[in-house]
């Protein structure tokens, strides 16, 4: 805490209100290292928390009002007694700040539970109400590891070809793609369904590796459009696939 001083210089009243009223207090100028400035400007800054008394020594403060007091010839009345009024609330809060605070011991968690009401049973309905929306949920958007339980998980017959024999072909694709070009504003969004069109019409009659049905100059973007559309045509029956000397191949549905 660094040394305090306190000075004060004689003001005549003022009509205008201030920050302690209409009536200002005399110029008791403070230094110390935690603020530097006016009684009325500390007064505001306590009082909007934005100074700490505790780091303000107040004597030498009450020291320079009362020699002020004392010393001065003609006291206004109104003046001083403002500053009295802001000395006695920097004085009272800093007696607050003080005084040692009682230890208040934090109750169990335990014991905090036994006087609530048990009320889960009121949000029951609602419970109940999201589990189901949630199982609807992952029925229509979510494919799921085990897919014997529903018919959409992919229980159609897919000629002993496993998901790492898809991905095989479809990292080849991949590698044999070009990087897309910058997306332009308002580029009309790509449908799946107009995909699956162009995808069936291009699977042959027999069957065929898919390096040989997919040809031409393509991108990684309609590679994925592409695979998601040969996918689903699978699921629905319109499209086939098979292994065949370790190749998968496809071909339009029968």
């Amino acid at each position: 805490m660094g040394a305090s001083m306190a000075s004060v210089a004689r003001l005549e009243p003022v009509d205008s209100p201030g920050p302690l009223g209409v009536f200002r207090p005399p110029e008791i100028h403070i230094e110390c290292g935690a603020f530097r400035g006016s009684l009325a400007t500390l007064f505001v800054c306590v009082r909007e928390s934005k100074v700490d008394l505790l780091d303000i020594p107040l004597g030498p403060v009450c020291e320079a009002y009362f020699r002020y007091i004392i010393e001065e010839q003609q006291v206004e009345l109104e003046s001083v007694g403002v500053a009295l009024a802001a000395l006695t609330y920097l004085l009272e809060r800093k007696a607050w700040r003080l005084l040692p605070k009682p230890e208040v011991e934090e109750p169990d968690a335990e014991d905090l539970l036994d006087d609530v009401d048990p009320y889960v049973h009121e949000f029951q309905p609602m419970i109940e109400d999201l589990l189901g929306r949630a199982e609807e949920r992952s029925h229509l958007f979510f494919r799921s590891a085990d897919s014997a339980q529903l018919p959409y998980e992919l229980p159609f017959e897919t000629g002993g070809v496993s998901p790492s024999d898809l991905a095989v072909v479809f990292e080849r694709l991949m590698e044999r793609a070009k990087p897309d070009p910058p997306e332009t504003l308002n580029r009309p969004r790509r449908s799946l369904s107009e995909m699956m069109f162009v995808v069936l019409k291009a699977l042959p009659g027999d069957f065929m590796n898919l390096e040989e049905i997919v040809t031409g100059e393509f991108t990684r973007t309609e590679v994925v459009w592409w695979f998601l559309s040969l996918l689903e045509l699978i699921r629905l029956g319109q499209a086939r696939v098979r292994l065949s000397e370790g190749q998968v191949q496809f071909a339009r549905g029968e």
